[in-house]
Formats: C-alpha cells, structure tokens, sequence
C-alpha cells in the first residue's frame, strides 16, 4: 500500500501577526473507506511521511492549526490522495528519424504507441467502489490545420482544431493505433499542412480536475510539387539549352536533382547521368520552395535520338517522380551549295 508524503503549507498573512510558536499544527487523515482519522503533529513548515497507508477509496488530508490561548482552530488547506496512480506515455513512430518533434508527410503511414499502467479492473476486490478515475482514462485525437503560408502555431493561444476520435483506456495496457495517412483535411489534401495531437486525460476526481498524463504532436508536411520547363518536346536541339526548374513544398530532409537518360521515360531506365549542377538539398524543420536555372546540361546528352530528363525528390520515404520531359537531340550539319569542278 502506498504512503503519502504530506506537504505543509506556511500559515495565512493573517496569523502574521502572531508568533508561530503560539500555535499548534496537525495533519489529519481521514480514510475514505472507513471514516477512521488520525492526527499528526507538525511544524510550521516542512515535510512529514503520513502514519498509515493511504485506503484504497483514498484519503483526505487536511492542514490544522490551534492558537494555544485562544483555542481557535483553523483550517487551513485539504488535499484528496488516491491509493492509485494512472499513468499514460505516448510515442509516435513515423518514416522520418527526425528526433527534436515527430514529423511525417500527409500521404505517409505513422504509429501512435500509448501505455497505460496504475488502473484497477474489474478483477480487483474494490472495483464497484472505485472511483471513475481509478478505472479508465480518457483519449483524444485532434488535428490542427496549419494557415496557408505558416508552419506553426506560436503565439497563437487557442488555435482551432477538429476532433478526431474521443474515447476512454479502462484497462492497464501498451496500445498501438496505426493510421495509413493523416487525418487533415482540405479542399486539395497534397498541400495541407498541420498538426496531430493526441493526449491521456485522468479523469477528475473528489475536486481535483482532469489532469493530462501525456500529450505528443505529429507535424504533418505537404507533398512536394515540380515543374522542368524550357524544352520543346516537338523541336529538335543541335545543342540543349538551359532549362528552369520550379519546386514547391520541399520535404525539410531531402535531396531533389534532375536525371538524363536515353530513350523515352520508363520506370526503370538502365543507365542515367545525374546533374549535378542541378542537386537541390534541405536540412530544415520546415517545407522549402525553390527555383533554380540549370546550364550546362547539354554536356549529358551525348548522343543523337531521343532522351528523356527527370526531376526526382528524394526524403527519407522514398524517392518520388516530381515531373519529366522529353528532348530530341540532331547533331547533324547540313550544308547547302553546288559542287564545282576545275581543271
């Protein structure tokens, strides 16, 4: 059975006026169960280990100070102490080692591992008198959409967000909750962007309010958008020119780059050529967007026909197929005039 260690306050600015050692002082316990009460004598200030276990309905304890010549008794403070101790920890495992906040992308899978230990159940003798908070704790799951063009909610008091799930834990248990995406929603769900919150809540008990055991947030980022233009696909190039590259919604840990290959686009081409005057890499907390001209891209195009070049988005679920264009390449020179012969 636990034992309580009993925290004594300093006496209210009224008993100021008096000395402290005009007055007694005493802890009482009252036992929830039997009604049986002991009292403990104290000092004005400091701490003191309870004389009995604490019942399994709980006990109350209550702060008591007597002025020696007036006999007056005050009050001073109470405190409700259970006989059992709910506690909750909360872990998200996603795709991304990321380790200062739990992060993932909208269409990705993550894990939501919740233990639950300190509850009684229906086998134990004190059940049907147990209070609520000895039996269960309650769960929640909401999902914060972030503004358009903001990455947090810092500085913001009470940001609106939508339920997803509420229930109760009513027994001691390790839980895992997988989810194949997030719960965000929006008009085009590739560009939201938010976060997931999910919290353990002790219910409340004989005056004491619900208290939150644990609480932990995903971040959830967009997909990331690409866009190569410059090229024609209907224009044969002696010598390929530069081409522009638009990025939007970078994952913050990846690496984007564009890549040549002969033939038309495949799903698996063989042999390619990287450019790497094209690499794109962003080691942030939060999505990046970029532009950027690539020149000298001629230099992998090395033989005549058609090729195809790539832009790819790499992050620790993948690597994705941003977009992709076809170039035509004819090195051949041709040369008008007649022939002339002498002699």
């Amino acid at each position: 059975m636990k034992r309580s260690l009993v925290s004594l306050l300093a006496l209210c600015s009224s008993f100021l006026q008096a000395s402290p050692e005009e007055y007694v002082n005493f802890v009482r316990q009252i036992q929830q169960d039997s009604g049986i009460e002991w009292d403990m004598g104290i000092r004005s200030e400091g701490v003191k280990i309870s004389p009995t276990g604490v019942s399994a309905a709980g006990s109350f304890f209550e702060l008591w100070s007597i002025h020696d010549q007036s006999v007056t008794e005050y009050r001073l403070d109470e405190q409700y102490v259970t006989a059992y101790t709910p506690n909750a920890s909360i872990s998200i495992i996603t795709g991304d080692p990321y380790r200062a906040v739990p992060r993932t992308r909208v269409d990705q899978p993550f894990q939501v591992q919740i233990s639950v230990t300190g509850l009684i159940d229906e086998s134990d003798p004190n059940y049907a008198t147990a209070p609520d908070a000895a039996k269960w704790v309650d769960y929640t799951n909401y999902a914060f959409a972030y503004p358009e063009g903001v990455y947090s909610f810092e500085g913001e008091k009470n940001p609106v967000g939508t339920v997803v799930t509420e229930g109760y834990m009513e027994q001691t248990a390790d839980t895992t909750v997988t989810f194949a995406a997030t719960n965000l929603t929006g008009p085009d769900l590739t560009r939201v962007s938010g976060e997931e919150v999910f919290t353990i809540t002790a219910q409340a008990d004989f005056g004491v309010s619900a208290t939150i055991l644990d609480s932990e947030k995903v971040q959830i980022w967009p997909i990331a958008t690409g866009e190569i233009s410059g090229l024609n696909p209907s224009r044969y190039y002696e010598e390929v020119p530069p081409v522009s590259v638009n990025l939007e919604n970078l994952y913050p840990d990846s690496t984007t780059y564009l890549r040549v290959y002969e033939g038309p686009r495949r799903e698996y081409p063989g042999k390619t050529k990287t450019v790497n005057s094209s690499y794109v890499i962003i080691e942030d907390s939060i999505p990046r967007d970029r532009d950027l001209t690539v020149k000298g891209i001629d230099q992998y195009f090395t033989e005549e026909g058609l090729h195809t070049i790539e832009l790819l988005h790499r992050t620790p679920f993948g690597t994705d197929l941003l977009d992709s264009a076809e170039v035509n390449v004819d090195r051949t020179i041709e040369i008008n005039g007649g022939v002339v012969d002498q002699e």
